[in-house]
Parts: structure tokens; sequence; C-alpha cells
């Protein structure tokens, strides 16, 4: 039997995980920080460093293997583990304070620059590949819907999900400049300086299409009645997968272990 156009729009997912509803994955997502938060209070080393916030991060990856979105995720959490890194280094060998711990040649690591610098990246690890898990996992579509059924007013979501649109409509745009300004004899690979020079080529076609596209954007909303007053119906609704509390109560129990673990720690 041929479906109906309001059944071809819906979003079906297989993978129950995936499938949970957004607001119940924010909602554990806020959980996992509130974990990570007591996790970094657990030092070791004579050095006091939270070192448990880097395998805390596999819990993460575990979650994108069950999902199944690891692939597409995989380029996200590459990109959040070199900004990791990059702060790691910065604040462990230029941010001077506390005792000496070692020296390699011109640089020197301090007690401070080290905690400060274990602490912050691999926080920004954790809380940065979590809300990387909740988007590969929940198209705009669905945010959208939720925002709008939570009471939000139905402008504020167009301006919300079209900034989460634009960096995906950006790097299309600049791949398709790129590939006409090859086309046309423009060196667009090699060392720093060829790429600086390419760069103003690409950048001005690229802000006048993103300009042109607004417009004709707007003329579209317009012409679907996007400003006329009254409340609004809506074809596409957003499925629960019928696991959202056991996820939820799975990750409540889970924090309040961890958080009671922490207070015997304190206590003992």
């Amino acid at each position: 039997m041929e479906k109906t156009y309001t059944e071809r729009i819906q979003i079906y997912k297989s993978n129950k995980l995936a499938a949970l509803y957004p607001a119940s994955k924010l909602r554990i997502a806020v959980l996992y920080m509130v974990c990570t938060y007591i996790i970094s209070t657990l030092k070791f080393t004579d050095v006091l460093l939270p070192l448990l916030l880097l395998p805390e991060f596999l819990t993460v990856l575990i979650l994108c293997k069950l999902s199944g979105v690891m692939k597409e995720s995989w380029k996200a959490l590459k990109t959040i583990t070199f900004i990791a890194l990059f702060i790691l280094l910065v604040q462990t060998f230029f941010v001077p304070g506390g005792e000496l711990v070692c020296r390699l040649g011109l640089l020197t690591i301090y007690e401070t620059g080290l905690q400060t610098g274990i602490s912050l990246s691999f926080m920004i690890l954790n809380i940065a590949g979590i809300f990387v898990w909740i988007f590969q996992t929940t198209e705009n579509r669905e945010i959208a819907s939720v925002l709008e059924d939570s009471g939000m007013n139905y402008k504020a979501v167009f301006v919300f999900t079209s900034t989460l649109q634009m960096i995906e409509v950006l790097e299309k745009n600049s791949k398709i400049i790129m590939n006409a300004q090859k086309a046309r004899g423009v060196e667009t690979e090699g060392n720093i300086l060829i790429r600086a020079k390419a760069f103003v080529p690409v950048l001005i076609p690229l802000i006048l299409n993103s300009v042109i596209g607004t417009e004709e954007r707007v003329l579209t909303l317009e012409a679907r009645g996007f400003s006329m007053p009254g409340k609004r119906t809506h074809l596409f609704q957003v499925q629960r997968s019928g696991y959202e509390k056991i996820a939820e109560v799975i990750a409540a129990v889970i924090t309040c272990s961890i958080l009671a673990g922490r207070i015997c720690l304190w206590i003992l």
C-alpha cells in the first residue's frame, strides 16, 4: 500500500537509542555533564590530576557506536580532540604557577598549568562529545518540532534551526566554489601562502551567495504565510521510541551512583 505524503515525511529510526525523544537526549546530556563535573573533582598523582575524565570520554564513543552514528560522528570528534589537545599543550607549557613538574629543553611544565590543561581540555572533550552524539542522532526538524511543542516562538525556532543548518550550507557552497575556482585555473591547494591567496576569491562569492540565498529564503517563507498570525499545525510529528523512561532512569541511576561514591570518598 502506498504511503501518504504525511507518512512519507515522518522520520523512522530502527535504532532505539538514536530514536529517543530529543528532550530525553538533552536530559541525558545534562546528567552526563553533572557526572563530568563530579568526576573532575577526583584527583590522582602527586600533582592532583583529574585523569578519570579521559576514560569517561569512552562513554561518548560507546553511545555513538550503539546509536549507529560512529562514522558520521568521527569527523566532529576528531576536530574536538584536536582542539582539546591544542588547549592542553598551551595550558601545560605556557601557563606558569605552582611547583615545577619537569623541564623539556626550553619548555617548562608547572603544576598549575598541567592541572588546568588536563581539566579544561578533558571537560571540553566530554561536554562537546555528548552534544555531537545528540546532533548526529537528531535531525534539525526534530529539534524544531520539539522546541515549538515546548512553547518557544516559531520565529525563534526558525532562527535557531537556520543557524544549525548554516555551517552545513556554507561548507557545501564553499566546496562548489573551490571546484569552480580550480576549473578556472586558480591554485587552491599547497602551502599556507597559496591557500591564503585563494581565500579571497572563494570568500567573496560565498558571502554573495549567502546574501542572495537569504533573500530567496525570505520570499519563500512569506509566500507560505510565515508571518501570518494564528495557530499553526504541523504535518511532521516527532515519534517516541518508547525507551525514553528506561534510558533516563539508567542515566539518573549512574549519576546518583557516581555522586554517592564521590561523597563516600570525601567522607573517608
